[in-house]
């Protein structure tokens, strides 16, 4: 008996109740969505502020030691006992060249100053040779150094300079003082330093998965080094506005506040990657601090890509569905409410008869492709039992024929090879034909019989040479001596028939290769293989190949669908029978297919179990 149909104040009720129910939740969602992203922001954040500690102390320590580097060659310079006479010989640049040659990606150029700070002599390493360098390409580095006259106004003298930038990149001159034995300062040594190369060599490696990176501004907010080198010496607004007009900079400008106005913090804004060739916006986790390092002043930043980190995008997903869905349950409750006002009797009756409905249909749906499949198979292999007998009678005559021919004509050797070949290949189709009849039966006797699969592939493949085109080469490469669990050599046949003709049809009518090779399994591949089951545990196993190289299995489709029966990718020229066969043939010695597309062209693999020693 059918319930009551509801009433108008029913349909009314359950409406407001929606209501409420849709208003809550999307409350609940977005506070919950706020909380995470809040919460992930600040843990984010203080992950980024402990990483930033540690790059901050390790790019001190590593400036510092290059500086020590620089004192101790100085001392090692003074320390050698040799004549006046004998300073710019080979043992002075000796020490040179091994001073230099310790970092001579970072710091591969000396310069010697007197005690007034005028141009002594100047060392440079290139390709391994120490060179001595002219005035004139040494100067520029003292020119764009703002910090050397502090070196000749008295006071102590820094360990190193502020930044400057020449040809796009960046550096500090480290200074040592040249003391002669009273104590006195007779000249300086100034070592440009190249932050880039030093801070991707001793502190940023960028080998992480994830966007982001550390990054070093003077006080000027000018980029001093960065993993993108065209952003070396930009000033990080009015240099980016210039090769990128279009993009929206704002959160950078609150950026560059932020680190003028704080010694240090973190903050979430917006910004690009600039590696990118069109930068796209993203929300970045940055924290920042201010060091000083000799005479530089530089504020160290590390900024990472917060949706990446935290997977945020996937909640977004979850709540964009669930809002389409209560979108959906609205626009359903607003439907069912103006047909409940016109017919609520014919509208409830209807749609539980359509739902009905529509399960009967689709449970007879399914029920009828299962029927017509089996029904597929079962009326072909009747009509197969009818075909294999009626091309056995027309083939019987050929033989017959062909064989009373040979006898006839044994003295003409040229006719009697082609109607061997003749023989031969009727022979074959005949062993074929008859063939589909038993490829899922396991003929008497075969199960405790070992065969040489070496010697019957051998034979299978120059069999099936015949049925090769011109155009396309079949190579072989068989390991001797597999010997291998009972099977039927035909069914071998069958397989490698229906294999070849599919890697044929695969080339179509171009050059093209198929390679056939036959191994023993490594340790490795046994190991899988042996972890199918107890069946398979204590088994060793070989390996038979086929590879051609045509295009391969499309984008999209899934290996297991080719060997569905009636399957196939040929439109009307395919029966999506040959995989089918193949792999019941597997299945009848418990032998196992992969279908390998990672390479070029299509692999097909069989694994065979060995015979037990």
């Amino acid at each position: 008996m059918m319930e009551n149909k509801p009433t108008t104040r029913i349909i009314n009720i359950i409406m407001t109740g929606l209501f409420i129910i849709i208003a809550i939740t999307l409350v609940t969602i977005a506070g919950s969505f706020y909380s995470v992203e809040e919460n992930a922001k600040k843990s984010g954040q203080e992950q980024l502020m402990r990483t930033l500690n540690y790059v901050t102390n390790n790019l001190q320590l590593v400036i510092e030691n290059r500086s020590l580097s620089l004192q101790q060659f100085s001392q090692k310079l003074a320390s050698e006992d040799l004549p006046e006479s004998q300073l710019a010989d080979a043992d002075i640049e000796a020490i040179v060249a091994a001073y230099l040659g310790s970092y001579a990606d970072q710091t591969n150029l000396l310069i010697q100053l007197d005690g007034a700070g005028v141009f002594a002599k100047a060392w440079q390493i290139e390709d391994g040779s120490l060179q001595v360098l002219s005035e004139t390409r040494a100067e520029s580095y003292l020119q764009a150094d703002p910090s050397l006259k502090s070196l000749f106004t008295g006071g102590s003298p820094v360990q190193n300079s502020s930044d400057y930038f020449l040809e796009n990149q960046s550096f500090v001159n480290l200074y040592s003082p040249i003391v002669e034995d009273d104590g006195q300062v007779s000249g300086y040594f100034v070592a440009p330093l190249n932050l880039e190369n030093m801070f991707k060599a001793e502190i940023f490696s960028d080998t992480s998965d994830y966007s982001g990176y550390p990054l070093v501004k003077n006080a000027d907010m000018e980029v001093v080094i960065h993993p993108v080198e065209s952003q070396v010496g930009l000033d990080i607004i009015s240099g980016r506005q210039e090769q990128f007009p279009d993009l929206d900079l704002s959160d950078l400008r609150r950026l560059e506040e932020a680190q003028l106005t704080q010694e240090q913090g973190t903050l979430s804004y917006y910004s690009y990657w600039w590696d990118e060739e069109n930068p796209t916006k993203v929300l970045k986790l940055g924290a920042f601090e201010w060091i000083d390092i000799g005479a530089a002043h530089w504020v160290v930043a590390l900024n990472s890509d917060f949706y990446e980190h935290n997977r945020v995008p996937i909640q977004n997903n979850y709540i964009l569905l669930s809002l389409l869905l209560l979108i959906s349950a609205i626009i359903l409750i607003f439907i069912l409410l103006i047909r409940g006002y016109n017919k609520k009797n014919q509208a409830y009756e209807e749609s539980q008869r359509l739902i009905e409905k529509q399960k009967f249909e689709n449970e007879r749906h399914q029920l009828e492709k299962r029927i017509l499949k089996e029904s597929k198979l079962e009326a072909i292999g009747l009509l197969t039992t009818t075909i294999v007998h009626d091309m056995n009678n027309f083939l019987t005559p050929i033989l017959g024929n062909a064989q009373l021919l040979m006898d006839d004509y044994a003295e003409n050797e040229e006719l009697v090879s082609e109607l061997k070949e003749i023989y031969l290949a009727a022979e074959k189709g005949k062993d074929l034909s008859t063939n589909v009849l038993r490829f899922s039966k396991v003929s008497e006797g075969q199960q405790d019989t070992a065969h040489d699969l070496s010697q019957v592939l051998k034979d299978t493949i120059s069999e099936i040479t015949i049925l090769t085109p011109k155009s396309i080469t079949v190579e072989s490469d068989i390991a001797p001596g597999i010997l291998v669990e009972g099977f039927d050599k035909q069914d071998l046949q069958v397989v490698l028939y229906n294999l070849l003709t599919n890697a044929f049809q695969a080339i179509d009518t171009r050059p093209g290769n198929v390679r056939i090779r036959l191994k023993k399994a490594d340790a490795e591949c046994n190991a899988e293989l042996q972890k199918r089951s107890i069946v398979t545990k204590d088994k060793e196993f070989a390996v038979l190949s086929i590879t051609d190289d045509g295009p391969g299995i499309a984008e999209g489709l899934e290996s297991n669908d080719l060997f569905d029966p009636f399957f196939t990718t040929k439109g009307i020229n395919g029966s999506g029978l040959g995989l089918f066969v193949v792999s019941s043939i597997a299945d009848k010695y418990d032998w196992q297919i992969r279908l390998d597309r990672a390479q070029k062209g299509l692999t097909v693999c069989i694994n065979i179990p060995l015979q037990k020693n």
